[in-house]
């Protein structure tokens, strides 16, 4: 990979097997298809990982404490090492920052909205709660979550101590218990 900046629409276009021209009758210009990239690779990871769980019909709690849910995902980043790696890189080119995150928070949001809809209709998150409020507060919640537990208990480099997923664990429990009294019925 090149890189967004060394990047070429035709040696796009050739890798792709198109005319340079075809190019920009679909982007209007390089960034605007590497935006569509990230797009399409969240899309296509969300996907994957959807024909290995039954999202639609998935409790979004279980969904965050169920150990499956998180091997599920970390086996796809392990199978789809280059689209994850794409991603990543895409992520940080400067002049692609803030599209490629707006276009991966969009897909996020709504993955968490199906997540959300699947719970309601399955009785377990309030119906009177606007959809987008839920949304804020779970993503919040959850962000947050992350943040400090990514910070505080994962080193890829090494396995985690018995201590430590004690710990994970007990947090967990705690947040989805917030989680289910404040979006639960």
């Amino acid at each position: 990979m090149n890189g967004f900046e060394r990047a070429k629409i035709g040696d796009i276009a050739q890798n792709a097997g198109v005319a340079k021209g075809s190019m920009y009758q679909y982007f209007k210009d390089k960034k605007e298809l590497f935006v569509y990239c990230a797009e399409w690779g969240l899309d296509t990871f969300m996907k994957k990982l959807d024909q290995r769980m039954n999202m639609d019909s998935m409790d979004i709690f279980k969904y965050f404490e169920d150990n499956a849910a998180n091997t599920a995902k970390f086996e796809l980043i392990k199978e789809e090492g280059e689209l994850v790696a794409f991603m990543q890189l895409i992520e940080r080119e400067p002049g692609l920052i803030a599209p490629s995150m707006k276009a991966m928070n969009k897909a996020g949001e709504l993955y968490t909205k199906r997540l959300i809809k699947a719970s309601q209709d399955l009785g377990l998150v309030r119906t009177d709660i606007d959809e987008e409020l839920l949304l804020e507060y779970f993503l919040a919640v959850t962000g947050r979550f992350e943040e400090r537990w990514m910070g505080r208990y994962i080193d890829f480099t090494k396995e985690a101590t018995e201590e430590q997923t004690r710990a994970l664990n007990a947090e967990l429990k705690q947040m989805l218990a917030l989680l289910r009294n404040g979006m639960g019925c």
